[in-house]
């Protein structure tokens, strides 16, 4: 019983192992094992496509091992930048944070990691292959650059360096401002360099090109540096890209990176309702295309005059005397106020007539469907109800009121329906993620109250035991002193 007491706890104990050259060796023997039975597989499977008969050929041979999809998957507990599991945080050892470790995951057995936890018990996995091929697992440098990487008070100090850049970025720009550029892009420059050395460039696994979040790091680095060497002239707008750096302390902190990686992945769900959205608004912008094509454009205008003022009625005279904005009508506002000659549109005053096809549209041009841009543009408008009634009223004073309808569709189907079942998918997604968040607790919960459990019986079955070995040893004093009693009677 003792024997298996120690066997429990030393398993215990060696969950959390350094990591050493003889772990790493162990590593490569497993990997070249798997290498030999995969050869001995694809052997196998040669032979068994040509030694066979032809009536055999039909007959499809099939191994446990080609069954890809019932393999082995990373633990979702124990992922890079999550927090060790409430299970496993009693049994880590304090003096082990920030120290390379044998992977935890028996996923990554047979492949080259490590990982580090942090004092916050923060997972942090790395590839255990060499970094920028001279950098090994146990090179000092490496090691240090690891250390730092992990420290909170590294992710505490390019947290507040942020903070302290955007502080600068709303300020006046004045020189003295402009210099604390140098000293912000150096302090990320430092930053990657860091990550570089203690996880390696892009060519391996849990390296630094291979985390999406370190893509904005490198171009907010690379811009840096080109708008400080070069003179961009009219491309200074590039400088705007500065502001992407407040979207780093994403990558720095693990548990927001989570959370955003999470709600990412929750926008996958939108798909087909993005893709209901836009043919939706595609149909109704080719049906406003259709409809409305140039009316929005629709005017009054003089009629052409006949006393010869304007030259004889011409197809060059008509066309110029009517693109003459002095003979456009002018409300008391200054605005050319929209026509139509359909019933119920607006009229145009005595000694004018409703044309179109002069000037430009509504508000600058903007609200139109001359093209299918524009209506689609206008589509989406109506949709999202952005100021529509504007719309709603240009398009009845130069159409008519009948087509209200037009926007009655629009409004009901896309906007009542359409953006609701848009947000609708939204709360959706978060109460997957809600509900997954506790089943991953309650998971936790019951591992520890499992834990608990065993440790409860292991302390009683060491009580027992002692109490055996006292009542043993206990029996035998007796047995001593009966036999010693018995002899003096003799």
């Amino acid at each position: 019983m003792t024997e298996d007491l120690d066997s429990i706890s030393e398993e215990e104990r060696s969950l959390f192992r350094p990591f050493t050259r003889e772990s790493l060796l162990v590593i490569e023997e497993r990997i070249a094992n798997e290498q030999a039975k995969q050869r001995e597989l694809e052997k196998k499977r040669a032979e068994g496509e040509t030694g066979f008969g032809r009536k055999k050929k039909k007959k499809e041979i099939r191994y446990d091992d080609e069954d890809e999809d019932e393999g082995p998957q990373p633990d979702s507990t124990l992922e890079q930048g999550v927090p060790i599991p409430v299970r496993m945080q009693g049994s880590f050892p304090p003096e082990l944070a920030s120290t390379p470790l044998e992977d935890i995951d028996a996923f990554y057995s047979n492949i080259k990691t490590f990982v580090v936890v942090s004092k916050g018990k923060d997972i942090f996995r790395f590839s255990a292959t060499n970094a920028l091929y001279v950098l090994d697992p146990f090179n000092p440098i490496r090691r240090v650059a690891i250390y730092i990487l992990v420290h909170p008070l590294f992710s505490f100090f390019i947290i507040t360096t942020i903070l302290g850049n955007c502080i600068l970025m709303i300020m006046p720009s004045t020189p003295t401002v402009e210099s604390t550029e140098v000293i912000f892009t150096g302090i990320y420059t430092f930053e990657s360099a860091v990550k570089v050395m203690a996880r390696g460039f892009i060519l391996q696994p849990f390296t630094y090109l291979r985390d999406a979040w370190n893509w904005l790091d490198f171009v907010v680095i690379a811009l840096a540096y080109v708008t400080m060497g070069i003179d961009l002239g009219n491309l200074a707008a590039l400088r705007t890209f500065r502001v992407l750096r407040a979207l780093k302390t994403v990558a720095i902190v693990p548990g927001l990176k989570t959370i955003v990686g999470a709600v990412i992945e929750s926008v996958k769900n939108l798909r087909d309702v993005i893709i209901l959205t836009m043919f939706s608004l595609s149909v109704f912008a080719l049906m406003g295309l259709q409809i409305y094509m140039g009316v929005l454009t629709q005017k009054c205008i003089k009629e052409f005059p006949t006393d010869g003022s304007w030259g004889n009625l011409t197809h060059e005279n008509w066309e110029r005397h009517h693109s003459n904005d002095s003979n456009w009508y002018f409300s008391e506002t200054g605005d050319t106020p929209l026509c139509g000659n359909s019933s119920g549109a607006g009229q145009c005053e005595e000694g004018y007539v409703c044309l179109q096809g002069f000037g430009d549209n509504p508000n600058y041009g903007y609200t139109s469907f001359d093209t299918f841009g524009w209506a689609f543009l206008s589509a989406f408008r109506l949709m999202t109800q952005d100021y529509w009634e504007n719309l709603y009223q240009l398009v009845l004073r130069s159409a008519g009121p009948w087509h209200m309808l037009f926007f009655i569709v629009i409004i009901f189907l896309g906007s009542f329906y359409l953006v609701n079942l848009i947000l609708a998918i939204v709360a959706m997604s978060y109460d997957e993620l809600q509900k997954r968040a506790e089943e991953e607790e309650a998971a936790e919960e019951e591992a520890l109250r499992e834990a608990e459990e065993a440790a409860a019986a292991k302390q009683a079955k060491l009580e027992a035991h002692a109490a055996a070995a006292a009542a043993a040893a206990a029996g035998t004093v007796v047995t001593n002193g009966t036999n010693g009693n018995g002899k003096a009677g003799e």
